[in-house]
């Protein structure tokens, strides 16, 4: 009898070892990759790398000192922020010999997005002063950013609104009063009308973007540097 136990034990564990080295082989089989339902492996989300400097901008008369207020919109429905920063401002500087004001502010922003709709777009708010201390707004801007990856030197050129009427241009000609948006949204929504707002030309601001793609190709999406 105990001759008996003991081979049923040495049976028992010869067939945990045989299931043990088979669910080993499994594992090993698969990858470590987990599988969606149908058999197909798990394709991680398509990812952008966003970063760069927003390098300064030249003022316009009177304003001797600019600073800059920035963020990215996107469609937050399909885009999400996995690392860094998505708004930010610059310092205050002053114009220097060139007749430029430098703020050589970094811009870095790591982003997952389910479809390539709402794409970001840079928002730019640039605000100065001029020399009496008066501060009033230099323009407002916006920049699709590339859609295919590489590096982007571009001047962004912004407006402001520039109001109605003589009386409306001499209050902002000699007292430095000009009118602002109240609501930032059309600037960079290409949807909401700009009708009846009279604007002109104002700052331009440069910019230097990287973009960099990730997983673009598992999820079937191509892209070139030229759209």
């Amino acid at each position: 009898p105990a001759r008996a136990r003991r081979c049923k034990c040495g049976r028992r564990m010869a067939l945990a070892a045989l299931a043990q080295r088979h669910g080993r082989g499994a594992t090993a089989g698969g990858g470590g990759a987990r599988k969606r339902p149908g058999g197909r492996r798990d394709i991680p989300r398509p990812q952008v790398y966003i970063f760069g400097e927003i390098e300064g901008s030249a003022p316009c008369w009177p304003l001797v000192r600019l600073y800059c207020s920035w963020r990215l919109v996107f469609d937050s429905s399909h885009w999400s922020v996995i690392q860094g920063e998505v708004e930010g401002e610059t310092y205050l500087s002053e114009v220097g010999p060139q007749g430029f004001c430098t703020w050589n502010h970094p811009v870095s922003a790591h982003l997952a997005c389910k479809t390539l709709q709402g794409w970001p777009r840079l928002e730019l708010v640039v605000r100065g002063s001029d020399s009496h201390g008066r501060r009033q707004v230099a323009g407002y801007g916006s920049w699709a950013l590339p859609v295919g990856p590489g590096t982007t030197e571009v001047s962004c050129r912004c407006w402001r609104p520039s109001g109605n009427g003589i009386l409306a241009r001499l209050r902002a000609f000699l007292l430095g009063m000009l009118p602002e948006l109240l609501q930032l949204g059309v600037v960079s929504d290409p949807c909401k009308s700009r009708s009846g707002l009279r604007t002109e030309d104002s700052v331009d601001v440069l910019l230097r973007i990287n973009v960099i793609h990730q997983h673009f190709k598992q999820n079937g999406l191509h892209t070139s540097p030229e759209l």
